[in-house]
């Protein structure tokens, strides 16, 4: 269940959704309540066993 980010075409709201299967075409800014939303390039982030670790374990140059 990822979380999208929106921005409302009416009023230039930028939020946040958490988005279920089948519901993308039901996404409505929470402001205006304009069914117009332009789903939004967001960066992601990664969590795996070895959090923490990487910076630990990189060579000398890379710190």
């Amino acid at each position: 269940m990822p979380i999208y980010e929106y921005r409302c075409e009416r009023c230039n709201t930028t939020f946040e959704k958490l988005v279920f299967k089948g519901e993308e075409t039901r996404v409505n800014c929470p402001d205006c309540g304009n069914k117009e939303v332009k789903k939004l390039l967001s960066a992601t982030s990664f969590m795996g066993q070895s959090i923490g670790t990487c910076a630990a374990n990189a060579p000398r140059e890379f710190s």
